[in-house]
């Protein structure tokens, strides 16, 4: 699920940006740097999870489900917040700021998506993002993390990713018929 959102959002934000700009494929999947430390191909913005965090303000609760004449109990699905980096790599500074921008404007005009007002978000129930606000510290350990320099950066999280496996772990028969002494 994790790929499908990220993907997702890739395709939504390079749909916007050829728009605005009439430049294709400007958004990417990858880490901002590549081995050795060497940055990403000029000219892109970089998509990449940085950290993965359990949703906190939903109770994950054991699903049930009717199947036939039995109830099937399944284990609680996992709720997850993305830590989404996107960074801009571009050969102007002033490039990369604009790009910056405009993927800010993006995601500050449509942070909710769901299959109603994105039918290309078809495995996922909804994808929420809020800017992160992030000191100068965070950045600092971020970049050693990924091993770059400072880019034009901002973190989003990406909230409500839902994964449920689907093993069944107990069956439960449904009940059939109910006797009652009531004519005692």
């Amino acid at each position: 699920m994790i790929d499908l959102a990220l993907t997702f959002l890739r395709d939504e934000l390079s749909s916007y940006l050829n728009s605005l700009y009439n430049l294709p494929d400007k958004a990417i999947l990858a880490s901002p740097a590549v081995q050795g430390g060497a940055p990403q191909p000029d000219n892109t913005i970089s998509i990449t999870l940085v950290n993965i965090e359990p949703e906190s303000t939903v109770r994950n609760v054991a699903a049930d489900r009717m199947q036939g004449t039995e109830f099937q109990k399944l284990n609680p699905a996992l709720k997850l917040n993305l830590k989404v980096l996107f960074a801009t790599n571009f050969t102007d500074y002033a490039e990369s700021l604009k790009f910056l921008s405009a993927t800010l404007s993006f995601f500050q005009g449509r942070n909710v998506f769901t299959p109603q007002n994105s039918p290309r978000l078809k495995y996922l129930d909804r994808l929420l993002l809020e800017l992160e606000p992030t000191t100068y510290q965070e950045w600092s350990h971020l970049a050693g993390m990924l091993g770059i320099k400072h880019t034009p950066s901002a973190v989003y999280k990406v909230r409500l990713i839902t994964i449920q496996e689907g093993t069944i772990q107990q069956r439960i028969p449904a009940v059939k018929n109910v006797k009652t002494d009531a004519g005692r």
